[in-house]
């Protein structure tokens, strides 16, 4: 069974799946960066009931604040042996955020007033041998659609590719689950409180179904050639990746 987020990390480098695949962790230590992403996370995840509110970036504060208690009951296996000090250097560092969060929910109200389902299904595909479970899944005429919650930067318009095929998988899985045809979904830029709609295309259906083509092949034992553009220098597999690829793989 191929995991949608198998499908993101061969996306950023195809030897990543690999190693991943092979069961090393992908995260060996949790950096001020990684610990960040996680918190903005969760508190995107109340953006919707921000929106709601008279006063947004208070709301957001005293939610930032209780996030900061609950983090590490909610990651636990990430961030069990994390201190108070990394904890409170993020949430400082998320805070100037707020401010823009708050003045751009109200862009959004139509999106949060939206019906949400509550607890988030994982989905699976027997068919496809695909599995996974995006951030949120709301009702939009009587259709469910996905949407996908990012924390790193935000394109100048649209969404980043990788992101578009993300939200294409889940799509996919939607759709068999729920006998439906899923014309668009949307990504969510939490640093930002920005919402951007995504076409859901052909094209990049079949450019999911290529890659998990791909994944198909690392999961039997291939290993992919590492490309020129690969994220090396931020990469936690660096010190066992330099090494030659087989015959075979040349051919992948």
């Amino acid at each position: 069974m191929i995991k949608v987020s198998d499908i993101t990390t061969y996306l950023k480098c195809p030897r990543m799946c690999y190693f991943t695949n092979k069961g090393h962790d992908l995260v060996s230590e949790v950096s001020s960066g990684y610990l960040e992403r996680l918190i903005l996370k969760e508190l995107a995840m109340t953006y919707g009931s921000a929106c709601n509110c008279a006063d947004a970036q208070t709301f957001l504060n005293n939610e930032l604040e209780r996030i900061s208690n609950e983090i590490r009951v909610i990651y636990r296996n990430e961030l069990g042996k994390i201190d108070n000090a990394a904890i409170a250097k993020s949430v400082t560092d998320i805070r100037p955020l707020i401010g823009t969060i708050s003045s751009n929910l109200s862009v959004n109200r139509e999106f949060y007033s939206g019906e949400f389902i509550q607890d988030e299904p994982v989905l699976r595909s027997d068919k496809f041998g695909l599995s996974g479970s995006s951030d949120r899944l709301l009702k939009i005429n009587e259709s469910s659609v996905p949407s996908i919650i990012k924390t790193g930067n935000m394109p100048e318009n649209g969404v980043w590719n990788s992101d578009r095929l993300q939200l294409t998988a889940y799509s996919i899985l939607v759709e068999e689950k729920y006998n439906s045809i899923v014309e668009k979904g949307f990504v969510e830029y939490a640093r930002w409180g920005i919402i951007r709609p995504v076409v859901i295309k052909r094209h990049e259906r079949r450019k999911v179904l290529q890659v998990m083509d791909k994944i198909k092949k690392i999961q039997e034992g291939f290993m992919p050639e590492r490309p020129k553009e690969a994220p090396c220098e931020y990469c936690g597999f660096a010190g066992i990746c330099d090494v030659k690829s087989t015959l075979a793989s040349r051919f992948f």
